[in-house]
């Protein structure tokens, strides 16, 4: 493909965040998960060494090169995630009503007696009654004794159960920090290897957000932060997380862990409504398409669980275990894409705003690109073409979700990746000279569109641009012109 000629966008506007592992990390298959779909690459660094998360860095940015795309790398914190150490074989069987031991790691390998777990001792923490839930909540474990060795526990629901799989004990109070001293050396390694994004993991509060972004300010890096939404006391702190975060994630696998199960919904909704509302890019996480894991259909509940999520105005839905270790990485998300395009066929631009509860009010600059959103809509306009240099005009836009193809025309190549975890917005490399453009800049910026796109002369197109920092700026520039000949 010539490097000045791009594929056209896609009709899917909902992007696809997809998790690379050992099913997914070679170069062929990330050149086929971004031809099927892939808008964010994610390196889950609960797993895998640094050369590990290197190559596939390198194969993502190569391949995405190669095939005309912008894809965003995102690594994702580790956090306190409390998690067992190695078991015998890499997955043991542990069967109901058996009786295993909790001991705190000591570097042993565990088996079906005992499991060895990090971050804290059972002993110091767990009592009798209490519940330990292994694999997302599916194996249960009840305290039956406190030991001098550790906690013996009756299997109440068994199942199978990976090396370094995640605990939970909802029953006890574990005092963790939210960035520890692995996060910090991973940290280090993210922002020296320019990582579009740095998911944070359990955030409870707005400073934990807050000593990221200095962490990362501190290295001189332009790193985007998101804020992932898995504990319970970060619903109460919803609004200020969100506002202090550049994206955030509605981790529902250990969110589904601190919460009652009937909670899980109401608190996805209440996540991406408090998003949508601040124009912050939100991502919908863990088991959306599970079954396919191992099978080549997901299931109906699956698919209804994805339209869900878009249908309440999710920004990108994210596959875990589906591609890391699934049989059929490439074909999930290929499977992903024709529900989300079938779920947007539905969408009505009129019909969203009221789900905004006056959110157009918030700003000038809000004003401004719903208005351009609006107009697009009446003009029967071809495009959207947003000029930016940080990317926030498009994401302003984007908040407004316009049904036309949205451009997010930028001079910055690190802005380029980044605006692929946008809702809607495909990214386009254009020389811009001032964030306020002059008319020959928005000539050009159409120009290159027309060229690289394939959008008819004389069709209409809503230029905005002039946005400055987020809530903080103003707009410029909002007009509705036709694509020169």
């Amino acid at each position: 493909m010539s490097p000045n000629k791009f594929s056209i966008p896609t009709k899917r506007k909902t992007k696809i965040v997809v998790t690379i592992g050992p099913a997914s990390s070679s170069a062929e298959v990330i050149r086929k998960l971004i031809g099927a779909g892939m808008n964010v690459a994610r390196l889950n660094f609960s797993h895998g060494s640094y050369a590990e998360h290197e190559a596939v860095l390198n194969h993502v940015r190569n391949e995405a090169a190669n095939l005309g795309q912008h894809v965003a790398v995102m690594v994702d914190l580790c956090g306190p995630k409390v998690r067992i150490g190695a078991v015998k074989g890499g997955e043991i069987i542990l069967k109901e009503n058996d009786n295993i031991l909790l001991s705190h790691f000591d570097g042993s390998t565990g088996n079906h007696k005992t499991l060895y777990v990090e971050a804290f001792d059972p002993r110091e923490v767990m009592k009798v009654g209490e519940t330990a839930l292994l694999a997302d909540g599916r194996i249960e474990l009840k305290a039956e004794e406190v030991t001098s060795k550790g906690v013996r526990c009756r299997i109440c629901a068994g199942g199978i159960v990976r090396s370094r799989s995640g605990i939970a004990v909802p029953d006890s109070t574990l005092n963790l920090p939210c960035i520890t001293d692995k996060d910090l050396s991973d940290i280090a390694w993210a922002t020296e290897h320019e990582a579009d994004y740095i998911a944070l993991s359990f955030v409870s509060n707005v400073r934990d957000v807050l000593r990221l972004r200095e962490i990362v300010r501190s290295r001189n890096s332009s790193s985007h932060i998101i804020a992932k939404i898995e504990r319970a006391s970060s619903l109460d702190n919803i609004n200020e997380i969100i506002e202090a975060s550049d994206a955030v994630m509605v981790a529902r696998g250990d969110l589904g862990l601190e919460l009652p199960f009937a909670r899980v919904p109401l608190a996805q909704k209440l996540i991406i409504e408090t998003a949508n509302y601040h124009g912050t890019p939100v991502i919908t996480a863990t088991q959306m398409l599970q079954s396919m894991v191992t099978e080549v259909r997901p299931t109906r509940a699956e698919v209804s669980d994805v339209c869900t999520a878009v249908k309440d105005g999710t920004d990108a839905v994210m596959l875990s275990e589906e591609t890391a270790v699934g049989k059929y990485p490439v074909h999930v998300v290929e499977t992903l894409d024709k529900i989300l395009v079938e779920v947007e066929a539905g969408f009505e631009f009129e019909e969203y705003k009221p789900r905004l509860k006056g959110a157009d009010r918030e700003t000038v600059a809000d004003a401004i690109c719903y208005a351009a959103c609006g107009a697009a809509n009446k003009v029967g306009a071809s495009a959207i073409l947003a000029c930016t240099q940080s990317g926030h005009t498009a994401q302003l836009v984007a908040k407004y979700r316009p049904q036309q193809a949205l451009f997010g025309a930028t001079s910055e190549k690190k802005v380029l990746a980044r605006m692929a975890l946008y809702w809607g917005v495909y990214p386009v490399l254009f020389s811009i000279h001032e964030e306020h453009m002059t008319e020959a800049e928005v000539v050009s910026a159409m120009i290159t569109v027309r060229d690289q796109f394939g959008l008819k002369p004389g069709s209409r197109v809503v230029v905005t641009a002039g946005l400055r920092a987020k809530k903080s700026g103003t707009t410029s520039l909002m007009e509705i012109r036709e694509i020169p000949r």
